[in-house]
């Protein structure tokens, strides 16, 4: 299970997944939402999604072959 979590937590293709949702669905319907609870909720996911690119970002870049 924790293999499983590692892979898709610092997988390129999940969090290319992630992203590509985000943009197209969920971060538009929710940033402009006339709730105040769903515009925060929007921009929570975007902070998620923002640390965990910089989670993967950091170990592709510190990668050593």
């Amino acid at each position: 299970m924790k293999t499983l979590f590692n892979r898709l937590a610092y997988g390129g293709w999940p969090f290319a997944i992630g992203v590509l949702v985000y943009v197209a669905v969920i971060g538009p319907e929710l940033i402009s939402a006339a709730s105040t609870s769903a515009v925060l909720v929007g921009l929570g996911l975007l902070a998620l999604l923002a640390a965990w690119g910089h989670v993967v970002l950091r170990r592709v870049l510190s990668h050593k072959e």
